[in-house]
């Protein structure tokens, strides 16, 4: 963090490669307070003499009455000096609720989409948020108090992609200065001084107390966070020489001898290359992960959708295929999960090995077809008793995420068969005599073709 008289952020933007292009443009993330403000004049400023242009782009999270007072005063702003300016105005608690998450999460992820539209917008090469050194300090401490390990105490990163933060290593006193030295206004948002907001009391609350005990103790947070980010650039040099050259899938020999340390890091990489990215994985998860691979197989649900799978010698990450909604099972054709069934009843015994066959005085209640229920078993012929659905596809060596897929009659609620599993004992059909329903199931191939 600089103590230097005059604000210069060339030596840190030109360390961190933040410049764009000659004759390139940087979109500066504006809200109107003093942070974004004093980034976009300076940016502005420096843009002259570096040969870059910048633009601005501001978004009204439609949470405040004064909200259009902000979007007209970075208009006015921009327009006096020639900048660009797109604003686009959204609803984050509609979005929040729609996604199922905090206002916090909702607004950031709306900002940074909002932010990539205007630079495609405005052909920018860079966008420019205000995160200053208050900001990472604030970050590191947050990040230890929920919980986490080096790469999050290393806090928020100088670059990432396309996003720049020049004023990363600038104090709050700096920024406050160089408003006041070049005559900038600024607006306040009210929110800021809501002390609901985690972020808001630990910036009004515990920061001062942590200076009054330690004056430097938000420039020594983010000297160790810095420190940390190195370091984690080692580890992720590292862990790039082990990692497949694309994909999700690894041998599961080669994570095993992989120290613990690198092992969770590599696994922290695998997940990044899911859709969903690692945004909602924490450390749990990741041990979770560190036991399937210790066992002797199987899976493990994890955010998102994905599953992890240990199979044989490899260990992936999967979009999980989650099994259909369970229908009411009627004479004559359903179609569920891959799978085409065909239920009828007769008096005679089924003619194909892909039937089950179930006794038609023994039901009570609808017949119903959909995943078997965890938790849920057979007693099959000639086996010893109840054995859970689990436990019979493990000794069938089925794939377990396919066990999850597998075509399962209920009748009036209780499980009475599963495909290929076969029938249970109480649903079974006398030797002779009787009605018979007789559920023939194949599955369907990607060509349209059955397979039995």
């Amino acid at each position: 963090m600089r103590r230097s008289e005059g604000l210069d952020l060339l030596p840190f933007m030109r360390r961190w490669d933040m410049l764009p292009p000659p004759g390139g443009r940087i979109l500066c993330a504006v809200s109107g307070g003093r942070d974004s403000m004093c980034l976009l004049h300076y940016l502005w400023t420096l843009g002259r003499r570096e040969n870059f242009s910048v633009a601005a782009v501001h978004m009204n999270h439609g949470q405040r009455e004064t909200a259009q007072r902000d979007v007209l005063f970075v208009q006015d702003f921009c327009r006096e000096r020639g900048i660009p300016c797109i604003t686009e105005q959204v609803s984050v608690p509609e979005k929040a609720k729609e996604w199922g998450v905090g206002i916090e999460e909702a607004g950031r992820r709306l900002r940074y989409e909002t932010f990539r539209r205007a630079a495609e917008l405005t052909c920018a090469d860079r966008i420019a948020t205000a995160h200053h050194a208050a900001d990472q300090a604030e970050t590191v401490l947050l990040n230890l108090l929920r919980g986490t390990g080096s790469e999050g105490l290393a806090g928020i990163p100088p670059v990432r992609g396309e996003i720049i933060r020049p004023l990363l290593e600038t104090s709050r006193q700096e920024i406050e200065a160089y408003l006041e030295q070049h005559g900038i206004d600024h607006v306040e948002d009210e929110t800021n001084g809501d002390r609901s907001l985690t972020r808001n009391r630990l910036r009004l609350d515990i920061m001062p107390l942590l200076r009054e005990l330690y004056p430097g103790a938000e420039g020594s947070i983010c000297r160790t966070a810095e420190i940390l980010r190195r370091e984690e650039g080692c580890w992720r040099e590292l862990v790039e020489r082990v990692l497949p050259e694309r994909g999700t899938e690894m041998e599961r020999r080669v994570l095993l001898e992989l120290p613990y340390a690198l092992r969770l890091r590599a696994l922290r990489a695998l997940v990044e290359r899911t859709a969903v990215g690692r945004k909602d994985y924490g450390a749990a998860h990741y041990e979770a992960m560190e036991r399937l691979l210790h066992g002797p197989g199987g899976l493990l649900h994890l955010p998102g959708g994905v599953v992890a799978l240990c199979r044989g010698e490899k260990f992936s990450l999967e979009k999980e295929d989650r099994a259909p909604e369970t229908v009411a099972l009627l004479p004559g054709v359903t179609r569920w999960g891959g799978y085409t069934v065909v239920l009828e009843k007769s008096e005679h015994p089924a003619s194909g090995g892909n039937a089950l066959v179930l006794d038609a005085d023994k039901i009570t209640g609808g017949l119903t077809l959909g995943p078997c229920r965890p938790g849920d078993g057979l007693y099959l012929p000639g086996g010893r008793g109840r054995r859970s659905v689990k436990r019979l596809c493990l000794d069938r060596g089925l794939d377990p995420v396919e066990r999850d897929r597998l075509p399962a009659v209920y009748a009036g609620g209780r499980l009475a068969a599963v495909w290929p599993l076969g029938t249970d004992r109480e649903f079974l059909p006398r030797e002779t005599g009787g009605v018979r329903i007789i559920i023939t199931i194949k599955r369907e191939t990607s060509g349209g073709q059955n397979d039995g």
